[in-house]
């Protein structure tokens, strides 16, 4: 298999979901004065999951990075540890996902994510997909161009405005989107359209989801939804199911915007991964922009999730229930 038809190959992994976040949450490095948390992800390039109905396999490959939070290794939840339960509702009126900060040294010990440094930020893949038609058309602002060369031994000093570790790439604003939250890699070789959307979700508090699902702009931009259950999405099938963009849905993405955030950590501990896999799934909302959001839902404790971001939000339960009746 040569390089080419292995990257095609790559790009259409999707992870396992459960040991990615295991990974990000146990995964850690001891310096001399600072704890180092792991960003840990799907790399296109350089990772390789395999999916059966009960199980993941992950063979990891290639290049390394530790990315260190700032202050704690955990986001910042102003409620007391209220112990594992998956129903429980954080009491807290915000969490805060501590800014990623660059390593002050080398380290080899987890796959790195696709990132670009922009503004001082570290920007990374989401949860939101583009077609590279749209992308051509939601192209703002070039930004500059990224630079490649980040890689397991890099070093802070290494992290200079649009460092990457995506190659050389033109970066973009994406129309109708704040830079401080999205940008996007183009590039077009001989008619092929090569883009992809970053976003800074570290650093930032969540009052409520307004705060994280507000930058998305879904209110009153839904075009089409569908759905996907848990074991077709694990086994990497592309079997969807279409839903009505009707009042149902209109109110849940109203009580997503009100509703309380609780720190990943928290639902990883209590087993959120575990909760069934009829108690999964994924929801895909493509907006007038052609942009198509992905959210994972869960039934036990009525919490959405949306790409890297460390935090679920928990939707009312009767809210929550009319939407899920539907699938």
């Amino acid at each position: 298999m040569n390089r080419k038809d292995y990257k095609k190959m790559m790009d259409k992994i999707e992870p396992d979901e459960r040991m990615k976040y295991r990974i990000i949450q146990g995964v850690r490095l001891s310096n001399k004065n600072t704890n180092t948390k792991m960003s840990v992800s799907r790399n296109r390039i350089n990772r390789l999951v395999k999916a059966t109905a009960g199980l993941a396999a992950i063979a990891c490959i290639g290049i390394v990075i530790a990315l260190t939070s700032n202050n704690e290794s955990s986001p910042t939840v102003t409620s007391q540890n209220r112990g594992p339960n998956v129903n429980m509702v954080n009491d807290s009126q915000s969490v805060t996902i501590p800014k990623i900060e660059l390593p002050n040294e080398s380290s080899a010990k987890a796959d790195m994510i696709g990132l670009i440094v922009y503004k001082g930020n570290i920007y990374t893949q989401t949860g939101t997909s583009i077609s590279p038609e749209i992308a051509k058309q939601l192209r703002g602002d070039q930004l500059g161009r990224s630079k490649a060369g980040i890689d397991e031994w890099s070093t802070s000093a290494d992290y200079t405005e649009l460092a990457s570790n995506i190659g050389q790439m033109d970066v973009f604003s994406v129309k109708g989107y704040d830079t401080d939250f999205r940008i996007m890699s183009y590039l077009e070789v001989e008619g092929q359209i090569y883009a992809e959307l970053y976003e800074h979700l570290n650093g930032i508090t969540i009052a409520k989801g307004e705060d994280l699902i507000g930058k998305l702009h879904l209110k009153d931009h839904i075009e089409s939804v569908k759905w996907q259950d848990f074991n077709n999405w694990n086994n990497g099938g592309k079997t969807f199911t279409d839903l009505q963009v009707n009042q149902i849905l209109e109110q849940f993405i109203t009580a997503l915007y009100e509703a309380k955030p609780v720190a990943g950590y928290q639902l990883y501990k209590a087993g959120i991964y575990e909760s069934g896999t009829e108690n999964q799934k994924f929801l895909y909302l493509k907006l007038q922009d052609q942009t198509e959001v992905k959210l994972r839902l869960f039934k036990d404790g009525n919490y959405v999730s949306y790409a890297n971001a460390d935090v679920f939000l928990q939707v009312d339960a009767a809210t929550f229930d009319a939407l899920w009746e539907q699938m």
